[in-house]
């Protein structure tokens, strides 16, 4: 902190290849590289970024549209304001348009000189910008493969993987990301999302385009490239489909659905595709856990019991403030996976009924878990100090939260509260 300085060898990391599921294992790029940086930098990195965060909170620097890596902001909380400005489209019978930015290596390719630029516009404390000019400079990495080590690279660009800083400096290489007054902006770290509303669909197309051109301009300015193969956009309506937009002069098609952090959303918000890829998801984790859970393991039955509550549970419950408010026939996919594998655990026989079963654990069914884990997030919302969320809160509120219900919140009350 007294000297400006981050230790050399604190900046070398270990980049262990872990192979993608599916891919070819001789291709170089079918491996994620996993960067593990060395434990005492941690604890120094926690030192200064406590410091960072104290400037960042006392003058209110973070754009309220960036959730990421921020206190009492997670993925469901963006989800949530996402899915709701969609819902009260459809229930308002307007179109909205999303469109899914995939921002390539993102973390690897960020333009140092360019953050310390933004870091010193940010007004950051002298000895901190000294502090990551030093951290983020002559860098280097290492591969292992098999307990055999490579040589060192050095890493030219971009901030360390891994890293509990990086999150935070990356969240402010972008905190001028450029907005328009028709669209709204939904960031997670790197995963960007553009909203548009209309009762014209052609509108919605042009005002993403708009706000596309202006970005276009902006990521070309601070070196970020945008991968437009991986980008999506969905139209949320049944209407007839506008001309494809276009990023870079490439034409991104329309789709059915999306996939927005961890969560499938389709055009109508009906959450059955979302279900049944968490269906499937979790019956590959199960498989994994198999051998400890199953009707002839060995472990006794609180043990199995713990590990579907601290492993398995989470996959199904995941954002389920969000989804929660789905019909009972799309619910259900979850709720029979929950059900199957609480059978396994306590090898029931067929005659068994559930409800004994779960009467008999003192275990909540997955309905009275999701209704629970949904109304203690709804009641925390009410006073979040979040703009973003604050601008949004008579929609994100269930009824029984809000001051007094006007007519034009009640189609959208009558679905929420069954969240909650």
């Amino acid at each position: 902190m007294k000297f400006g300085f981050f230790p050399t060898r604190s900046k070398t990391a270990t980049v262990i290849p872990i192979l993608k599921p599916g891919k070819d294992p001789t291709d170089p790029v079918s491996y994620r590289p996993i960067s593990l940086l060395p434990s005492i930098s941690k604890i120094a990195e926690h030192l200064i970024l406590s410091r960072l965060n104290d400037h960042l909170e006392e003058n209110n620097i973070l754009i309220p549209e960036q959730f990421g890596f921020r206190k009492k902001l997670s993925t469901t909380h963006q989800l949530l304001r996402v899915t709701e400005f969609i819902q009260e489209g459809l229930n308002n019978k307007q179109k909205r348009g999303a469109v899914l930015l995939d921002i390539q290596k993102a973390f690897d390719r960020v333009w140092q000189d360019g953050l310390i630029h933004k870091l010193i516009n940010y007004n950051t404390p002298h000895y901190l910008i000294k502090i990551f000019h030093s951290y983020l400079t002559n860098r280097n990495f290492a591969v292992k493969v098999n307990n055999e080590l490579s040589q060192n690279k050095t890493i030219n660009a971009g901030i360390a993987q891994g890293s509990k800083i990086g999150p935070v400096l990356f969240a402010l290489f972008i905190n001028d990301i450029p907005k328009q007054f028709n669209t709204i902006l939904s960031i997670f770290a790197d995963d960007t999302a553009i909203l548009a509303r209309n009762k014209n669909h052609n509108y919605v197309q042009i005002a993403l385009n708009r706000h596309l051109k202006t970005l276009e301009d902006w990521f070309t300015k601070w070196k970020i490239q945008i991968n437009a193969d991986k980008t999506e956009a969905v139209m949320f309506s049944n209407a007839i489909i506008p001309p494809p937009i276009k990023i870079y002069n490439q034409n991104i098609p329309w789709s059915q659905q999306c996939k927005y952090l961890g969560v499938i959303l389709d055009k109508r918000l009906t959450w059955k595709p979302h279900c049944l890829h968490i269906k499937k998801k979790f019956r590959d984790i199960s498989k994994k856990f198999y051998p400890l859970i199953a009707r002839n393991s060995k472990m006794n039955r609180n043990n199995k019991l713990l590990i579907y509550t601290a492993y398995l549970r989470p996959v199904l419950s995941y954002a389920c403030p969000v989804w929660g408010y789905a019909a009972k026939s799309v619910i259900k996919i979850l709720e029979t996976e929950q059900n199957l594998l609480i059978r396994k655990i306590c090898n029931a026989r067929w005659f068994m009924l559930n409800r004994d079963l779960y009467r008999s654990l003192n275990y909540p069914t997955f309905k009275t878990f999701i209704k629970k884990l949904s109304s203690n997030f709804y009641n925390r919302l009410e006073n979040h100090p979040n703009e973003a969320i604050k601008s949004h809160m008579y929609l994100l509120l269930p009824c029984s939260l809000q001051p007094a219900t006007t007519t034009s919140s009640l189609s959208h009350c009558s679905d929420t509260s069954r969240a909650a």
